[in-house]
């Protein structure tokens, strides 16, 4: 061997004297490109040339009758089979944003269910996941690329008087929604992704629950209308009565206890948000009929509270799916709940404000405990919602890692506290969301936070 010297690029890249990325199982431009990327060399390449082929070479002319000799030349690099890169990007959407099911070996079996629409809308969030994750804008560009795709493919399917009724078609819209919120830098992009949520809403009123993986069906519609109930809270649009259909229809489907929980308080959460927008759309004249109905829906909820199975209270030994990676959503159905008892003593608060002004003075005493036990329900409120977060994302932050972990938890996270950042104040949440997740999750966790916190405009 002889020494040398070089870069630790895969061979196209040398070859044809452009920037690789690097990226495994194969670097961006040799997935633009179409070609096989063979691995990226190791620090001992740059010291010491492979001469393997050509060694072999000579000792097969010197050697009298010798046949070709093959000798593998990958001793010192390593060879990784090449992969189209939007295999890559659909590996990554089933590891990271898949609600449903947690392997990629689910996701061949789901593969033939999938329409044109949806598969491309996997691809694109994908794409822009690994993108972010490793800072190339090539990568990214990519992403924009097939999202202006997926917009085409997905305006045909709801134009597709079949394709509008499937499940697979609203889940593209809700994926498109993903991808909008990925990309985004902050500030007013950082509700771009209301547009895409507000049009999975429209196109769930003609979906059924399938009868074939029901099970699965039912835990994917369940978390995609708590998000949008999110979005309608967050826009001020009231929750649709087909949507609160659509969710009661799962009890018909499912015997689970942890089911009909869900349910329940879906349709709490609806009842208030509903209240809510007309309090504000009507300029309420009846706040004390609003705040009696108020008061009962936050009664229902410490009930629904009293009435949970022991797998929701959080001890490992009752098995509970807060502890299993593969199913960790309880902990976000917990934040909906405290976002819940945090708008329903906003929007009593705002009442109490009105009936001060209509009442005389010495009626205005009547208001002030209900005023003062619903700011402390809105000072520990919140606490509780904070210092939940780390048992939401500690699946996606073994111990040791700094990269940035983007997956649907932070997704669902970034839609619950954009809501209670709308109904507390942003100086609160921004200052406080993250102390116990930081404390908990470490260094590794900042890179994380600070995306979080770009959305929290």
């Amino acid at each position: 061997m002889t020494a040398r010297k070089g870069s630790l690029a895969c061979e196209n890249c040398r070859r044809r004297r452009i920037k690789c990325n690097q990226l495994r199982p194969r670097c961006s431009q040799c997935a633009r490109a179409g070609l096989a990327c063979h691995g990226y060399r190791a620090p001992l390449d740059l010291l010491f040339h492979d001469q393997t082929a050509k060694i072999s070479g000579k000792l097969c002319k010197e050697s009298s009758g010798c046949q070709d000799v093959v000798l593998d030349s990958s001793s010192l690099t390593l060879v990784v089979p090449a992969m189209p890169i939007e295999e890559i990007a659909s590996q990554f959407y089933f590891n990271n944003f898949n609600i449903v099911r947690s392997t990629v070996t689910i996701q061949r079996q789901y593969s033939p269910m999938r329409t044109k629409s949806s598969s491309m809308s996997v691809t694109t969030v994908g794409l822009a996941g690994l993108a972010i994750t490793h800072r190339d804008s090539s990568l990214m560009n990519l992403a924009r690329m097939k999202y202006s795709l997926a917009l085409q493919l997905l305006s045909r399917a709801v134009l597709d008087p079949k394709e509008a009724t499937l499940g697979s078609t609203a889940t593209a819209s809700f994926n498109l929604s993903v991808f909008e919120m990925l990309i985004s830098d902050g500030h007013g992009a950082a509700y771009q992704w209301l547009k895409h949520i507000h049009g999975t809403i429209a196109l769930i009123r003609a979906v059924c629950l399938p009868k074939e993986d029901v099970q699965n069906a039912i835990k994917g519609c369940l978390q995609v209308c708590f998000a949008m109930a999110t979005a309608c809270l967050i826009s001020e649009r009231p929750i649709p009565q087909y949507m609160n259909e659509l969710v009661k229809s799962c009890n018909d489907y499912s015997v689970a206890e942890d089911v009909h929980s869900i349910v329940e308080l879906f349709i709490l959460m609806g009842g208030l948000i509903n209240f809510y927008i007309q309090a504000k759309q009507t300029r309420n004249k009846s706040p004390r009929h609003l705040i009696s109905a108020l008061l009962e829906i936050d009664a229902a909820l410490v009930s629904w509270t009293d009435r949970l199975s022991p797998a929701w209270m959080g001890h490992p030994s009752s098995g509970n799916p807060l502890y299993r990676p593969e199913d960790r959503c309880l902990p976000r159905f917990w934040a909906y709940y405290r976002l819940c008892r945090v708008l329903a003593h906003r929007v009593i608060l705002d009442n109490l404000d009105i009936l001060r002004t209509q009442s005389h003075n010495a009626e205005r005493s009547n208001f002030s405990a209900q005023d003062d036990k619903s700011r402390s329900i809105l000072s520990a409120i919140p606490r509780d919602l904070y210092a939940s977060i780390p048992l939401m994302l500690k699946a996606s932050y073994p111990a040791g890692r700094t990269s940035i972990s983007l997956d649907s938890d932070v997704f669902f996270l970034i839609t619950i506290l954009q809501a209670l950042l709308k109904l507390t104040g942003k100086e609160q949440v921004t200052e406080k969301w993250s102390v116990d997740a930081c404390q908990e999750l470490g260094d590794g966790f900042n890179t994380t936070k600070d995306f979080i916190t770009a959305h929290l405009s």
